[in-house]
């Protein structure tokens, strides 16, 4: 009953229409947008993975950088899935990342059984053996198996590699693999000097874990 006196004297289509335009405004404020520069970067702000198939290129032409801003929803394997609907494969991926879901490993999985990835790399952080045991077995049976590489080190980056015969791909980003709801915003750079500046770096880097320094 207090609640609806707030509403004496005010006309009901009234009170409807400002409900609606709340509800609209919320959306827009979820609502992708993009900008584009002078020097081919492109901005994009995005709010759930199945718009990323509006905003970008199914590939990313040489010399561009796309850049995405998102409000949840979208991690690095988001892109991934991206990059893979326009090629046919990729030869090597290599991601960095501070964690892993389960879930995001059963899908890499059936990437290199059905060949759509060749060769798989995983740079995470000192805390995966301990504080995802369950992932950390999964990702060394993965080893065996397919012959993927895991690097265990003091890793907070979020860089993922991706390569298919002379196309090279550069992925900067602040999300980790795994899905979280807050923003977080990545760079999409096809360009052979970036990909081979982060590509000659890790793999000079060296695991701190004894059972992925054997795989």
């Amino acid at each position: 009953m207090m609640q609806n006196a707030l509403f004496d004297g005010f006309d009901p289509a009234e009170i409807a229409r400002a409900s609606r335009a709340m509800v609209v405004a919320k959306a827009e404020t979820r609502r992708a947008v993009a900008k584009k520069s002078a020097n081919r970067h492109h901005m994009r702000r995005a709010t759930a993975e199945a718009t990323l198939a509006e905003i970008l290129p199914a590939k990313i032409q040489a010399g561009e950088s796309w850049h995405v801003i998102s409000r949840g929803d979208i991690d690095s394997l988001s892109y991934v899935r991206h990059v893979l609907n326009g090629v046919p494969h990729l030869d090597h991926l290599l991601m960095s990342t501070w964690c892993i879901a389960k879930n995001d490993l059963t899908e890499i999985t059936a990437w290199l059984e059905s060949g759509r990835v060749d060769q798989f790399d995983l740079y995470a952080g000192e805390i995966f053996p301990g504080s995802y045991g369950d992932e950390y077995e999964q990702f060394l049976k993965m080893c065996d198996l397919y012959g993927c590489r895991l690097v265990i080190a003091k890793n907070h980056s979020k860089v993922t590699l991706c390569a298919v015969d002379d196309y090279r791909l550069a992925i900067e980003s602040s999300s980790n693999v795994n899905t979280n709801p807050r923003i977080e915003q990545t760079a999409l750079t096809a360009d052979a000097e970036l990909h081979a500046f982060y590509l000659d770096f890790f793999t000079g880097v060296k695991s701190i874990d004894k059972a992925s320094k054997t795989h």
